[in-house]
């Protein structure tokens, strides 16, 4: 994860001004797609009862099932309105972390705030099994799907 969020810094660093406000604008359309996930998650009581829980589950899918998948646009997303003093300090995180569990997660939550953390576990509320809930996120996938597609495209120079 630390060589993933070095090449999303080193990327953010090197855009111009031009792919910035692409990227910026791909992001926002991400951001609102978070927005309205974390709205419905929230209606249904997942964000709330999966924040109470990270003191007695100890945060179990934070530890085994995404980090692991997070890539550089994954943490491309959640620096890029990060100051670079705190991108310092959420590498200083990963880097001093333990490797089998989400260096991000620290005991009161993720190291991004519960409302920022990556979008891959935003989405994620395995503990619940709504079928509605999921209906909508896989429809809301293929949007954040595109987003992030021209992100990629923004990343390898397309």
């Amino acid at each position: 994860m630390y060589e993933n969020l070095l090449i999303a810094i080193d990327h953010k660093r090197k855009l111009s001004s031009n792919t910035k406000d692409i990227a910026e604008s791909q992001i926002r359309k991400i951001i609102t797609l978070k927005f309205e996930m974390e709205t419905l998650a929230a209606q249904e009581g997942y964000s709330k009862a999966c924040q109470k829980s990270i003191p007695v589950c100890k945060g179990e899918c934070c530890k085994w099932h995404y980090p692991k998948h997070l890539n550089p646009i994954d943490f491309f997303i959640a620096i890029f309105h990060m100051a670079e003093a705190q991108q310092e300090k959420l590498a200083k995180q990963i880097f001093n972390t333990q490797k089998d569990h989400c260096p991000m997660l620290l005991k009161t939550g993720c190291f991004l705030s519960f409302e920022q953390r990556p979008i891959l576990c935003t989405n994620a509320y395995p503990c619940f099994n709504d079928r509605s809930y999921w209906v909508e996120k896989e429809r809301k996938n293929l949007l954040f799907k595109k987003a992030i597609n021209r992100l990629d495209d923004i990343f390898t120079g397309q």
